[in-house]
């Protein structure tokens, strides 16, 4: 295996550093060519973040599993799954994941991106970090908190601020939301800027380790609040004409995980290096997360019940959900060529 650098710009986290952020430039992984190619595609770009639940696609590329299905893959790293997804947006990647609303917004907006399978189950890729000054939900009255709008981060303060009758707003018994983003969420809350944020892995993990004081307050499954079901989503041009390539691509998705639930270890190292992530850390986030691959009739449902919110709230700007999700959820790869992972 070759690995190039790229324009990719990743951010990365070193504990014990002044800031505890060092920006870096991303690495494109590229596999050996598959001794039988599948389809018209040269090659199939995986856009991934730097978390524990992209690991399968560094995987599928450097265990060689991409090439044995026919597939010449390669991943781009980015410093979230967001980066990816504006990837696979712009056309510069084939396949990206992330969570329900995410894969959803950038199809409501006009992107031809289709969602074809369930990659992930997470009670703990998503939570809360905090400063000193909350320790409980009543301290969150009068502070600041930072996230990404639209993203599960977001739908995480939702069910959190529903559940403990909390208001979002300016005042001084409301909590008051900051955009801020992923690789500022640590400096912010250093800083004092905000008190804590709404996030994934791997900034609550680094989160204790670069601010005194500060902690993980809680992840999302905490209190039955929120488990995130991620997807896979593929570019649609590739998928509908190319579909020879792109039901490779799904299968070696499918041996990915198999691979990864046979060999934690080996993959625990596997993400701690190339993620640059002690293995420690690793362990951790990796054992937060459930990875399979299915493309079942429950995810286009739990899709919808997120982008009902996301239209209350303005998010997604369509009359019609359950005609956007029907749309952009496309279980014929699977049912072509892993029928035995979906039932539809």
């Amino acid at each position: 295996m070759h690995v190039h650098r790229s324009i990719t710009r990743r951010t990365f986290l070193v504990a014990g550093s002044a800031a505890g952020l060092v920006a870096a430039t991303g690495r494109l992984a590229l596999a050996q060519a598959p001794a039988v190619k599948r389809g018209k595609a040269d090659r199939v770009v995986f856009g991934i973040g730097l978390s524990a639940p992209f690991t399968p696609y560094v995987a599928l590329v450097e265990k060689g599993i991409a090439a044995k299905h026919g597939i010449k893959a390669e991943y781009k790293i980015f410093e979230s799954g967001l980066g990816g997804l504006e990837a696979l947006n712009t056309g510069n990647a084939q396949v990206a994941f992330g969570a329900e609303l995410t894969t959803l917004r950038p199809r409501a907006s006009g992107a031809k991106i289709l969602g074809v399978g369930r990659p992930l189950i997470s009670p703990k890729d998503i939570g809360i970090g905090v400063s000193s000054k909350i320790n409980g939900p009543q301290d969150f009255k009068g502070k600041k908190v930072g996230m990404i709008r639209a993203t599960a981060g977001d739908y995480l303060f939702h069910r959190f601020t529903q559940k403990h009758g909390l208001r979002e707003g300016t005042g001084p018994d409301q909590v008051q939301v900051l955009t801020v983003q992923p690789a500022e969420w640590i400096p912010a809350v250093q800083r004092g800027d905000i008190d804590g944020f709404f996030g994934w892995e791997p900034w609550l993990a680094k989160l204790p380790q670069i601010v005194k004081g500060a902690r993980v307050y809680g992840y999302s499954s905490d209190d039955d609040l929120y488990t995130m079901w991620y997807t896979m989503a593929f570019r649609e041009e590739w998928a509908r004409e190319d579909p020879d390539s792109a039901g490779a691509a799904y299968a070696a998705v499918g041996e990915a995980m198999d691979w990864l639930n046979a060999n934690k270890e080996e993959a625990v190292q596997l993400a701690s290096r190339v993620f640059r992530v002690n293995a420690a850390d690793m362990k951790t986030q990796m054992e937060g997360n459930q990875f399979l691959l299915d493309t079942k009739r429950v995810h286009p449902a739990r899709i919808k019940q997120v982008a009902a919110w996301a239209k209350e709230k303005g998010y997604l700007k369509v009359d019609d959900v359950d005609k956007l999700v029907d749309g952009f959820y496309y279980p014929d790869i699977a049912k072509k060529y892993a029928p035995a992972r979906t039932d539809f």
